[in-house]
């Protein structure tokens, strides 16, 4: 049985991010499409391209990366830094994203839960309550800026009757929703991957205790073995 490799385990997990990340280009590219084409909404294209571009190139430069690194003895801190910063760029590129197409309006704003759940899967329960008030942060901030018009917004014409981002109800109700949405499910995950790293801690004792068990069961079966020679030798003689 092979022994366990935090850092190895920990690059797995980065690379299913990346993969995840692959997935998220693409339907960032569809959605682009299909808004514009399909269902006529006056939405501009470049910013979605252009966060396409930016992730499509940084999941390249962590690939290249990580096939640096994967042989060298790097430290798992390192990488929970680079977990980290990962997780805050998709939480930046999808506030940008949130803005460009509707801002609150914007059903997909709950999108952000799978940033969080991601987090708590990959990170320590203080980090992924960090990242859950950097996306509150960069929520609340769009919200703000475009409610006090410092920022424009692009309203979903079409799929909503009238523009909301100057309703103090809706935001109100929108951001409570979201918020308190957010931060149970960073508890949630958190505290069922606290689970599951607790019983593989476990696993990991017990696996280290069946193999020291063997190792002396092997030593003292030697040990009788050269002591039954040594008999039959004298013996022989």
């Amino acid at each position: 049985m092979n022994n366990f490799d935090p850092k190895e385990d920990f690059i797995k997990r980065i690379y299913w991010l990346i993969k995840l990340r692959w997935i998220a280009i693409v339907g960032v590219i569809l959605t682009a499409l299909f808004t514009n084409q399909v269902l006529q909404f006056s939405l501009p294209k470049f910013p979605f391209y252009a966060i396409a571009t930016f992730l499509a190139a940084y999941n390249l430069f962590l690939i290249i990366f990580l096939s640096i690194i994967k042989g060298q003895k790097e430290s798992l801190a390192m990488l929970n830094r680079l977990a980290n910063i990962q997780i805050s760029l998709d939480l930046l590129s999808l506030t940008i994203l949130i803005h460009f197409s509707g801002g609150v309006e914007n059903p997909f704003i709950f999108y952000f839960i799978f940033h969080i759940i991601i987090a708590g899967i990959l990170l320590s329960r203080r980090a992924s309550y960090l990242q859950a008030t950097f996306a509150v942060w960069l929520f609340c901030l769009i919200v703000i800026l475009e409610y006090f018009g410092l920022l424009p917004h692009y309203c979903l014409k079409g799929f909503i009757i009238h523009c909301q981002h100057n309703n103090i109800l809706y935001i109100g109700g929108v951001s409570f929703v979201f918020i308190t949405t957010l931060y149970i499910a960073v508890y949630m995950a958190t505290s069922i991957s606290l689970r599951l790293r607790q019983r593989e801690k476990i696993l990991e004792e017990a696996n280290a205790l069946l193999k020291e068990k063997d190792r002396l069961k092997s030593e003292y079966v030697l040990r009788v073995s050269h002591d039954i020679k040594e008999h039959l030798s004298a013996i022989q003689s």
